[in-house]
């Protein structure tokens, strides 16, 4: 049997495919928790899983382009959770409203192809060079469309490299953990790092089709790779690790007083601040935000807001008892333990303490 390129290609990815598959058994038999951390590592393999066999079957360059693109992009927005779970809970929030955005765009996306047309939308070419050539092709989108393509890519960039900058150069911890996790990282890094300036490389370079393909399945093969030989106590504490500030806890304990913390935040019912901002408080306790926003979440495991609310609820519930507040509609007593609404209340509520406030009221009356 004469080995051609093309019969190369269709192995290596035929390997890739089976190998994603043992990689995804190992995370969903091995991986604890956290639950969220664990999906997007499913999901990184799962991506790669489903290109490498779309990329073993393709018979056309315009076959699956539309799924290609789907998957770069959950995998580029799992990457950036994973390393945001980790290093950096306090932008959790700020990465999950660029997560929904990405999905709901390409949902979008996905209608509007179906209403345009397939073929309006597919950017093609006149003859088949070989397997894989849809990685050379795009969507022929409108301007606005267009827009948000390139601004899901650029935000991505930027999540990468202000993360890179810091686990890799900022952070410097004695500790065996951390040393562990962070050549770890290194690795992801690289590996993704080489994938983004292959990409740029094509735009400014003819680069043979089979290079990219190559280069290509090396990539999906090392981020499956690095996910395999993660570190085992990445598997039991992931969601605990918080890895970029875990091992400096002393830092930010000794940094805060406890006595002074409870004084400002519970004594002197900072929560009932309808503008609490974690900002604010950092400044009033004299540290830096980041070091406020860790001592809380190791301390009660929750971040500033969800402590504020908590604390509200909790006030709520004790100055429900006494006679003063008995006249009182849960409007007025959830505008005076600090919430800007009676609305902005409910939720918090049932997840602190669960019910109605109105029927705990009423109990409490009767």
């Amino acid at each position: 049997m004469n080995i051609t390129v093309d019969l190369i290609i269709k192995s290596s990815y035929f390997f890739v495919f089976v190998f994603s598959l043992i990689v995804l058994f190992d995370v969903l038999i091995r991986f604890k928790s956290p639950i969220q951390l664990k999906i997007f590592f499913l999901l990184i393999i799962f991506t790669v899983s489903v290109s490498s066999f779309f990329s073993l079957i393709i018979t056309g360059p315009d076959q699956y382009i539309l799924l290609f693109k789907i998957c770069k992009v959950v995998a580029g927005t799992s990457l950036v959770q994973i390393f945001t779970n980790l290093y950096f809970i306090q932008y959790r929030r700020l990465v999950n409203i660029y997560t929904i955005g990405a999905y709901t765009f390409y949902i979008i996306l996905i209608i509007y192809i179906q209403f345009v047309g397939y073929d309006t939308v597919i950017l093609k070419f006149n003859t088949i060079r070989s397997p894989g050539d849809q990685r050379d092709l795009g969507f022929n989108l409108p301007i606005y469309l267009n827009f948000f393509v390139y601004l899901f890519f650029i935000l991505f960039n930027l999540f990468f490299l202000y993360y890179a900058k810091n686990i890799l150069f900022r952070f410097s911890f004695k500790n065996i953990y951390f040393k562990r996790i962070q050549i770890w990282t290194f690795w992801f890094f690289m590996t993704t790092l080489s994938q983004l300036i292959f990409i740029f490389l094509y735009s400014f370079l003819e680069i043979p089709n089979n290079v990219k393909i190559f280069v290509s399945i090396a990539f999906s093969l090392g981020l499956v790779l690095i996910i395999l030989y993660r570190p085992s106590f990445i598997n039991k504490n992931g969601t605990k690790i918080s890895l970029g500030f875990l091992f400096n806890q002393n830092d930010f304990r000794t940094a805060i007083n406890e006595i002074d913390f409870n004084f400002h935040f519970f004594t002197n019912f900072y929560y009932k601040n309808k503008e609490a901002d974690i900002v604010e408080f950092s400044n009033v306790m004299k540290v830096d935000k980041e070091i406020m926003y860790n001592y809380i979440y190791f301390t009660y495991s929750m971040t500033f807001d969800e402590l504020v609310n908590k604390s509200r609820v909790g006030h709520f519930v004790e100055i429900i008892k006494e006679p003063k507040y008995k006249n009182y509609t849960v409007e007025a007593l959830a505008m005076e333990v600090g919430f800007s609404s009676r609305q902005r209340f409910y939720q918090p509520f049932k997840k602190y303490h669960g019910g109605n406030p109105s029927d705990l009221i009423n109990i409490l009356n009767n």
